[in-house]
């Protein structure tokens, strides 16, 4: 088991716990079923509304929206699943990277990526879902109650003023509901951070993610932004480190390729490099805002222009750029487990702050339920039956020898 200091001082061990290709698999895995779907769900919203596809996919590639195109009722409807497809792959392989973190903390080094994915998904999808569309809930429930109470108002003649008059003499009661409901909004989005870990490390329910969001909220709330915000700058930190080594292996893996290939490597190269730029230019176009000339080192050094290829040149440059951005993915994958990786971290902390409890000293239900299995399956060792005690044999009785006749008797006689 690691020792934790329990303060700011762990988050920094993020940055290494996440560098395992066990949790890049897992945050890679279930992030990749849930971003093809929201592509798949948003391209099928904006085409339903009227859209053509070729022009959509060239402004917008591999990275769609839906912000500033008009839309009917039903294609919001399938972009709303697809962005909740999103989500749930979001909690899901947050939950399991978190549960693959702390069992690494716990001295746990056997614990697979199946193990985390399966108890991520089948044992507490439901779960990490559940909370908090369970805190939206009650936001929605508070804001309705608000609207009905004001109903009446709106109907005409007297009765109208008169419950006008009556709203105002609640006026407190009014505020603190709007308190009320602006602390649940922060534990909506508290939720969409903490859930994941909360449910990796205690291996509760939903009930369990809601009190800890007020819990966490109520108790802790600057403490959790500034271990949040540290954790974001080691997030950023860690990706433009991974993502400088992996622009210089992939300069060297040109440099030798081209030696050996040739031009014909150099066109596909530059082929693919171009697809790929293309197909994340919104992210291109960002990088560049944000990191201005610093892009260059972690990401595109150039604008590609398109050249000429014979099919079977294409077919290759295509599968290239495949491969290329699934590259790219893992390695953005990097961050996201980082962060996953750091809130298991950040719960942990808190909660021995708050609770004076050291969640890496106690056996969970699944740890339980893995030592009662081994139990069950140990093949019961046989008792030997013990041998009959046998009666011991009798010894035959010494014969009685006659006394030698001295010499001094035969002297006498």
């Amino acid at each position: 088991m690691v020792s934790l200091r329990f303060d700011y001082r762990d988050i920094f061990r993020s940055a290494r716990l996440a560098f395992s290709f066990q949790r890049l698999w897992i945050q890679f895995t279930g992030l990749f079923f849930g971003y093809v779907a929201y592509v798949v769900l948003t391209y099928l919203s904006l085409m339903l509304a009227g859209h053509e596809l070729g022009k959509l996919f060239s402004r917008m590639g591999l990275l769609p929206g839906v912000i500033g195109y008009g839309l009917p009722w039903y294609s919001w409807i399938i972009y709303g699943l697809g962005a909740f497809a999103l989500l749930f792959a979001w909690l899901v392989s947050g939950t399991g990277v978190a549960r693959a973190t702390y069992m690494n903390l716990k001295g746990n080094t056997f614990y697979s990526w199946k193990e985390a994915i399966r108890f991520a998904f089948r044992k507490k999808g439901v779960s990490v879902i559940s909370t908090p569309v369970a805190i939206l809930f009650i936001a929605v429930c508070t804001v309705a109650g608000g609207i009905v109470v004001g109903l009446p108002a709106r109907i005409q003649h007297n009765f109208g003023d008169v419950v006008g008059v009556l709203i105002s003499l609640f006026t407190v009661v009014w505020f603190l509901a709007s308190l009320f409901l602006v602390f649940v909004i922060l534990a909506l989005g508290l939720s969409l951070f903490l859930t994941p870990s909360v449910l990796a490390t205690t291996d509760d329910d939903a009930f369990e993610g809601i009190f800890q969001s007020f819990s966490t909220l109520y108790s802790q709330p600057w403490r959790f932004i500034i271990y949040e915000l540290l954790l974001g700058v080691v997030a950023v930190i860690g990706l433009a480190i991974l993502a400088f080594f992996a622009k210089q292996a992939w300069g060297l893996m040109n440099t030798i390729l081209a030696i050996g290939m040739g031009e014909q490597y150099i066109n596909l190269s530059y082929s693919a490099s171009g697809m790929v730029e293309n197909w994340v230019y919104p992210a291109v176009a960002w990088s560049q805002k944000v990191s201005g000339g610093y892009s260059q080192y972690i990401f595109f050094s150039q604008e590609f222009l398109p050249i000429s290829l014979p099919l079977i040149g294409k077919i290759s440059a295509t599968i290239f750029a495949v491969s290329l951005t699934i590259i790219g993915g893992f390695i953005l994958c990097y961050p996201l487990a980082i962060f996953n990786a750091g809130n298991s971290i950040i719960f942990l902390i808190l909660k021995k702050k708050k609770d004076d409890e050291n969640l890496l000293e106690r056996k969970d239900q699944e740890e339980e339920d893995e030592e009662e299995m081994q139990d069950i399956q140990q093949p019961p060792v046989k008792e030997r039956k013990a041998k009959p005690a046998t009666k011991p044999k009798k010894k035959a009785p010494a014969k009685k020898v006659a006394p030698k006749k001295t010499a001094a008797k035969k002297a006498k006689k």
